[in-house]
């Protein structure tokens, strides 16, 4: 880990996602097509907030996922 910054992950055993999808899940109003199929209620809009936020605070936020496999979300941020 670097100096100076600390490090979340959040990871779960949901129904994750192809690589295609990773590339667009934080564009506002996108939705995977597995969480349209499945009727689960969403805007698309949460994980774009998410990015623009970390981004103003100077930090990054990465994603490991695959299909039936779960997804990881990384965040870093420079401490004080």
């Amino acid at each position: 880990m670097e100096k100076g910054c600390v490090r979340i992950s959040v990871e779960d055993q949901g129904i994750g996602m192809d690589k295609k999808e990773v590339g667009r899940i934080f564009e506002k109003f996108y939705r995977t097509t597995e969480a349209e199929q499945s009727g689960e209620i969403g805007t698309g809009i949460g994980l774009s907030i998410v990015k623009q936020i970390v981004n103003e605070h100077g930090g990054t936020i990465e994603v490991k996922s695959e299909p039936g496999k779960g997804s990881k979300f990384t965040l870093t941020l420079k401490t004080a």
